[in-house]
């Protein structure tokens, strides 16, 4: 009987140190809720690839689709921060491109969840390529997981990734890129915004952000309407206080910022403050931090004809300070080689590629290439140089700002004149003060917003909240398209404007006709539109856009990267839009 006895004591010993609960600290449990989640998507990945390639039935598919997305969302701030080369590959646009690094223009197919939608939600299904694409995803999918097994977090880079989220959220997931024909964009919002809200809890158990996160979920719930949803209302009443409980929680735990210089300042509560684009990051390293004295340099520079080889031009001729820096012609030089619209340089200084066909990276290497343009200024950029080097006044002003240096250098003056365009790069339009909280919109620009992240497609290619081609969150690539731009405003039987673009430089098939993303900020005051300034208002452009593009007009490329269907945008819609753009204006 004492045996037994000391036999059930030992096994109730046991048992107990057994089912110890052991208190996991918040970066374990985080990584907990990676597994589990990513184990979820593995195996609902899957389960739709053996559907589709054994049992194909369409409504099944779809519904299984459209849960696999939402698994993924919950981890996709994990999957995009630690595997950006693989989550190109598992949920990238569903376009083509070249290799340019490669000597023969290799061709990369797009593969990913956006392939396979494009299959699974059309009319008719190709079920051969719909297998192969599902199948290639699936393998992406499953590839992932050593990877996430064996990250090694830390709380600042949890921190960063779930702010990262809160970006892509607003910016490219509300707007339907990544959801563009299944429209799912909002119950996939929904997980995302849950995600965010327990991978902080892991860290700190906070009823304000729970209230938030509820009341947001309950906003998404009874505004399910992809068309209608007021994203005006959603970014400003939710988003934006969610961002900054967070950024107040990590200030609360001290938990410090990455030390890495990104395109976003971590510092600032949103980003939407006036600090939070690091314009550093957009620039050489060789020209970061200018001095005032400097960027005035720069501004006499500008306005100053000595640039030009017969002294008869400036910088301030085409870019026109009272035009937006813009010139309101059809193209800069009517009768140059290859001559092009003249862009706005206002916020020019937030993309990490320059000229309309990306051929050059930063501001001081564009202005040289202007310079040195012989339609544009007469002369050349080692002219221009030797004349400034001659010059008394700038030998002085030179000296000032540059002490160290005993000549004018060509580095120098470069420095100051991209120093100077960097300068008008302020996020200050009506809209920044109304997601600052400071001016309130009117109902028409709200809709208007709201069609521009929406119906219309805009912000799938002009990327809230800095609405160019800079692409979200990371803003370390800007995107080019091919529109099928026509030479002459003809509605029917157009013919493509022979202008090949980004092709001239890459020289990748895929990219003939393409043209980099330009902001649509200051867009209402910068007329005429389009590389070739074919377009001179913007319900021009928006008409050209709602017929399908080129497309729409009877131009036919195989390589529009432009949706090619209507949006069917009705006149009160395209007014509303246009009313929207208006309040993107820069202040002077």
């Amino acid at each position: 009987m004492k045996k037994v006895l000391l036999l059930l004591s030992l096994l109730i010993c046991f048992s107990c140190q057994n089912t110890t609960y052991k208190s996991l600290a918040p970066i374990e449990k985080t990584h907990q809720f990676l597994i589990i989640n990513y184990t979820d998507w593995a195996k609902k990945t899957t389960e739709l690839n053996t559907l589709i390639d054994k049992s194909f039935e369409k409504e099944k598919a779809q519904k299984l689709f459209r849960e696999t997305r939402l698994a993924y969302k919950k981890i996709e701030s994990f999957v995009t921060f630690y595997l950006p080369e693989t989550v190109v590959k598992i949920n990238g646009a569903a376009i083509d491109k070249n290799d340019v690094q490669e000597t023969g223009r290799k061709v990369e197919e797009a593969t990913g969840f956006q392939k396979v939608e494009e299959l699974l939600f059309s009319g008719t299904t190709d079920l051969e390529a719909l297998k192969k694409e599902m199948s290639i995803l699936n393998g992406y999918v499953q590839s992932c997981k050593s990877q996430l097994i064996n990250l090694q977090l830390s709380d600042s880079n949890i921190f960063e990734s779930q702010k990262l989220e809160m970006i892509r959220l607003m910016s490219l997931g509300i707007s339907g890129f990544d959801s563009p024909i299944a429209l799912h964009s909002l119950p996939e919002a929904k997980a995302s915004i849950q995600s965010i809200g327990t991978v902080i809890s892991n860290f700190k158990e906070d009823a304000a952000l729970t209230r938030i996160i509820n009341k947001t979920v309950l906003f998404v719930d009874t505004n399910s309407d992809f068309n209608s949803f007021n994203r005006g209302d959603f970014i400003t009443q939710f988003c934006i206080p969610i961002s900054k409980r967070i950024h107040e929680i990590q200030k609360e735990l001290n938990i410090k910022n990455n030390p890495y210089s990104g395109a976003i300042n971590f510092d600032s509560a949103t980003i939407f403050e006036e600090t939070a684009f690091n314009a550093n990051f957009f620039s050489p390293s060789y020209n970061r931090n200018p001095s005032n004295e400097q960027i005035d340099l720069g501004e006499k520079l500008f306005s100053d004809s000595i640039l030009s080889g017969d002294n008869s031009v400036s910088c301030i001729s085409c870019h026109i300070p009272s035009e937006a820096y813009a010139d309101h012609k059809t193209k800069a030089v009517q009768n140059g080689q290859l001559s092009r619209n003249t862009p706005t340089l206002l916020n020019s200084g937030f993309q990490n590629t320059l000229f309309l066909d990306g051929r050059v990276s930063y501001l001081e290497d564009q202005a040289k290439a202007v310079i040195n343009n012989k339609d544009e200024m007469h002369g050349s950029f080692s002219e221009a140089l030797q004349k400034v080097k001659n010059n008394d006044a700038y030998q002085v002003q030179f000296k000032k700002v540059f002490p160290k240096e005993k000549k004018i250098t060509e580095q120098n003056l470069l420095k100051s004149l991209a120093s100077y365009i960097r300068s008008l790069s302020k996020l200050n339009s009506k809209f920044d003060d109304y997601l600052r909280g400071k001016v309130k919109l009117t109902e028409n620009e709200k809709i208007g917003f709201n069609v521009f992240m929406g119906k219309g497609k805009c912000a799938t290619c002009h990327f809230f909240p800095l609405f160019n081609g800079s692409v979200p969150p990371m803003f370390t690539e800007t995107e080019s398209e091919v529109l099928g731009i026509p030479s002459k405003k003809n509605l029917q039987n157009a013919k493509v404007d022979d202008d090949l673009g980004e092709y001239l430089i890459a020289k990748a098939p895929l990219k003939k006709y393409a043209f980099k993303t330009p902001t649509v900020r200051n867009s209402a005051i910068t007329f005429p539109y389009m590389h070739n300034g074919v377009y001179s208002s913007l319900n021009e452009v928006i008409d050209f856009y709602n017929r399908g593009g080129g497309s729409g007009i009877g131009i036919h490329l195989e390589n529009q990267t432009l949706p090619t269907d209507e949006l069917n945008l009705s006149k009160t819609e395209i007014n509303n839009l246009i009313v929207f753009l208006k309040t993107l204006n820069n202040k002077y």
